[in-house]
């Protein structure tokens, strides 16, 4: 009984959540692989962390072990901490191998982020994201605000 509570439950959950995608890259890879290996098609968690010495918006992602792979880039972290504080959560999942671009960001790796919550704000983030990737050049790849698939 308790478990099809909780499935009803997460199910009207899911009717009123929207998604969206941005695929961009998880920095900081070099710091974590040798405890932390991580697969393409893995779900990973986007989590604040408000002790970080570097960023106060620092926005830490990690494996199903709860161990460390990387960071939200810095163009990403403040809008991302914002939307997990106050609106929804964050999953990012490996679509790529490890690689890194040379401009002393370390090991990348390459994920697409669903971020989920209210369809409101998600269409007025990807409206600030569409202008952010245009005027830098950061070459994104952001889908539309769709309902959540149950």
């Amino acid at each position: 009984m308790i478990w099809v509570s909780v499935v009803l439950r997460r199910t009207v959950e899911m009717v009123n959540e929207y998604e969206l995608y941005l695929e961009a890259s998880t920095r900081g890879y070099h710091a974590y692989f040798k405890d932390a290996t991580v697969y393409i098609g893995e779900i990973l968690f986007c989590e604040l962390e408000p002790d970080n010495q570097h960023s106060k918006y620092a926005v830490v992602v990690k494996n199903e072990d709860d161990s460390i792979v990387g960071h939200v880039p810095a163009e990403l972290s403040k809008i991302f901490n914002k939307f997990l504080s106050e609106y929804g959560k964050i999953e990012a999942e490996c679509i790529g191998n490890r690689f890194n671009k040379g401009r002393g960001n370390g090991l990348e790796l390459p994920v697409d982020y669903r971020l989920v919550g209210n369809a409101r704000y998600l269409k007025k983030l990807l409206k600030e994201l569409q202008e952010k990737n245009t005027e830098s050049n950061y070459n994104w790849k952001l889908s539309t605000v769709q309902k959540c698939r149950v």
